[in-house]
């Protein structure tokens, strides 16, 4: 009966083999090594190792036995107890007991049982694996190769040299000048009256005004109906502005482009008792904002351009008056219909 064999078969499967009334053989798993002057490497294991207090059946091998060999577990027991009995009667002859694929028993001098583990690998994740030596990888001194590649470069020419040196001057004198293109315009004004929309090309030409900053540029509001007619807006509560007479044709764009056209604005500065003013609306361009002042009054609102703020925009408003509280009552009614609507001050 071949028990080492069977013994080698469990250790495939099993950690730990025991082997009543002689020891256990337990397997531990080693990871892969190289050896630093051998240069041998080695894939990872499982090591084997004896352990002689380990005699307690445990009914692995019995069983094992008994299936392999078609007999039943009595008899199997039997068979792993003659096994043992032979073995401790070769190891007290001083015997070393080998056992197949496992490794060899034999008792050092103070009669105690040691192990010798065989080569098996019994890691089957590593199966097919074996340790192979590769030789070591020769490296050159660092010395001669520094060396040997400043033999092997060429020489800069000297006019090379020179370019390079004219190319580090030029940009040098260009980063200055070219720090102070962008950081004076941001630090000062000159880029403050800058109108980018006259920088679009595809952008309607406005209307011509006067150019001059210190008087407040002044066009009449103007209300468009389907008839040609003249109508005069009174001076109300309702409507503190002075009383503005507004020509109505069909087509804005021909009052925008006739040359003959007055287009007369409400002026700020000649209502100064009027200071609180509801803006629904702001244009760049005044053909858009007389456009608007002829929604707002198709919705019977008395609207107006009242003038250009700060960045030249035209405001149209709703209505005009002396106090901020009378401004602010009229500006809840108007929210209503217009919530963009908002109280601007002169």
């Amino acid at each position: 009966m071949n028990i080492e064999k069977r013994i080698s078969e469990l250790l495939y499967e099993h950690d730990c083999v025991i082997v009543p009334q002689l020891g256990g053989f337990v397997a531990n798993y080693a990871p892969a090594k190289i050896h630093p002057t051998q240069h041998i490497f080695t894939p990872p294991s499982k090591n084997i190792v004896f352990n002689k207090n380990l005699t307690n059946n445990d009914g692995l091998l019995a069983n094992h036995v008994a299936r392999n060999e078609n007999t039943d577990y009595p008899k199997a027991l039997k068979y792993v107890a003659d096994f043992v009995d032979i073995t401790h009667a070769q190891l007290k002859k001083g015997v070393k007991v080998k056992l197949d694929e496992v490794g060899s028993l034999f008792l050092d001098v103070e009669r105690n049982i040691q192990f010798e583990p065989a080569t098996t690998n019994y890691l089957l994740d590593v199966f097919g694996l074996t340790q192979f030596q590769s030789p070591a990888i020769k490296r050159g001194n660092i010395s001669k190769r520094i060396e040997k590649e400043f033999k092997d470069r060429s020489a800069i020419p000297a006019e090379k040299k020179k370019i390079n040196i004219k190319r580090y001057i030029a940009l040098a004198i260009a980063m200055p000048l070219i720090f102070g293109m962008i950081w004076i315009p941001l630090k000062t004004d000159l880029l403050k009256n800058i109108n980018y929309s006259n920088l679009n090309p595809f952008s309607s030409k406005e209307i011509s005004k006067n150019n001059n900053e210190n008087s407040v540029k002044s066009i009449t509001p103007v209300a468009i109906s389907k008839d040609t007619v003249n109508h005069t807006i009174p001076k109300t509560a309702e409507n503190p502005l002075q009383p503005v007479t507004v020509t109505m044709i069909d087509n804005v764009a021909d009052v925008v482009k006739a040359d003959t056209t007055k287009v007369v604005m409400n002026s700020l500065v000649n209502n100064a008792d009027f200071k609180f003013h509801l803006v629904t609306g702001c244009f760049q361009i005044q053909e858009n904002a007389i456009n608007f002042v002829k929604t707002l009054n198709q919705q019977n609102l008395d609207a107006a351009i009242i003038g250009q703020n700060k960045d030249g925009l035209y405001m149209v408003s709703c209505g005009n008056y002396a106090t901020r509280k009378e401004a602010y009552n009229q500006l809840d009614q108007l929210h209503k219909i217009k919530p963009d609507a908002w109280l601007y001050k002169n």
